[in-house]
């Protein structure tokens, strides 16, 4: 059983400030339903991990200790079989922190970077404010399920102006999980065209169902011109806490990097995102577990309310995430249609799809991560809605 946050309001949270919500939405009511984040309440074991460490009452510059050391690594292991090579493993404040700067310092003005659109809407930011070419290679939306257009990877690997794909597994927002044989299609793409892939990997604790999520860290060997950018803080809900992780098998990249990081004085230990991420490594398993479920039952109310009344509103398949990929395109003809329609008669506040990319234009992201009664509230809008279109 997942707890609610019950003081959510209270916070100086992105996703309940009424300033922003009016500049995006066009008013300040609305249910919230967008930003990835949770509305339940971090592991009580990390509640009290980070209670002692304040208790103790000193802040004072700190390294990485041992025992985090030990925990991350055994946390790889088991939970990914992977043997953590903590010498490749770079910190940096945040995933869009890490990325802007591996761009910048491994591509050059008017570059292309390939991006799989609909895509997270940051990724075309950062490569905006870098005058870099954002480059789609477009997924592939068949009978309701996305697949990776590999022969238009192909053509846009093979043109040396394109130098990175930024690859995102589980995607976020159409929920897929890649395979191990679509993953590795991608690595030898990129490796016969020497593409430097970086692979945003923030969600890969939140996998679903009966899928199965595999790093490309399991690839290293194969070709070392990955970068695995991460976080637990999607996973254990403490993102205004947590610091990221770029881990770099590459050595000549990895010092490119460090060389940068250290410049910009990243990589010092926050004390309190320290406690949180061991906390969660030795103890959060129960609460991983209860967390998945909770989400595969909202998915399912969503996935059987929209059949048992018949709605044209389809969700894609949720492998993996808690981020609901709602299409409208039986409902709606243009984008801002859509848009204004839902937020004005739902008073619900869903991620325009079209910020993801073109691709995404008839689509809106949904939040699930919240009680079964908030999503059943807002598929049951939904739904009214939907009959008033009629």
């Amino acid at each position: 059983m997942m707890n609610l946050d019950q003081k959510l309001s209270e916070l100086p949270l992105i996703k309940t400030d009424k300033t922003l919500q009016k500049s995006l939405y066009g008013r300040d009511d609305l249910t919230t339903m967008w930003v990835a984040d949770m509305d339940f309440q971090a592991d009580p074991s990390i509640q009290r991990a980070l209670t002692e460490r304040i208790q103790n009452a000193g802040f004072g510059y700190e390294f990485l200790s041992s025992s985090f050391k030990e925990a991350q690594k055994a946390y790889y292991q088991k939970q990914y079989h992977i043997d953590l090579n903590q010498e490749e493993v770079l910190y940096s404040p945040s995933i869009p922190t890490s990325i802007s700067v591996i761009i910048d310092q491994l591509t050059k003005e008017g570059d292309g970077v390939i991006i799989q659109t609909p895509v997270f809407f940051e990724f075309k930011q950062i490569l905006k404010k870098q005058k870099r070419n954002a480059v789609s290679n477009s997924l592939l939306y068949q009978e309701g399920q996305y697949l990776i257009n590999f022969e238009d990877l192909e053509e846009k690997a093979s043109d040396s102006n394109n130098k990175v794909l930024i690859f995102t597994n589980p995607h976020n927002p159409v929920g897929r999980v890649w395979t191990e044989a679509e993953i590795k299609k991608v690595i030898d793409i990129c490796k016969r065209n020497n593409v430097l892939i970086i692979s945003d990997e923030i969600h890969k604790d939140i996998i679903l169902f009966d899928h199965h999520f595999t790093s490309l860290l399991k690839y290293k060997a194969e070709y070392d011109k990955i970068v695995i950018v991460t976080s637990e803080g999607k996973t254990f809900n403490f993102g205004g806490i947590s610091d990221s992780m770029a881990i770099i098998p590459n050595e000549e990249i990895r010092s490119t990097i460090q060389k940068q990081f250290d410049i910009l004085h990243f990589g010092r230990p926050n004390a309190l995102s320290q406690v949180a991420v061991e906390a969660a490594y030795r103890n959060s398993k129960n609460w991983l577990a209860s967390l998945k479920s909770a989400i595969e039952e909202n998915y399912l109310l969503v996935k059987e309310t929209l059949v048992s009344n018949q709605s044209k509103i389809k969700v894609t398949p949720l492998e993996g995430t808690y981020l609901l990929w709602l299409d409208f395109s039986e409902l709606f003809d243009h984008p801002n249609t859509m848009f204004t329609t839902v937020t004005n008669q739902t008073q619900l506040a869903l991620n325009a799809g079209k910020w993801f990319g073109r691709e995404g234009a008839l689509f809106m992201r949904m939040n699930i991560a919240t009680s079964r009664e908030k999503v059943q509230d807002a598929i049951s809008r939904l739904i009214e809605m939907e009959k008033s279109l009629s």
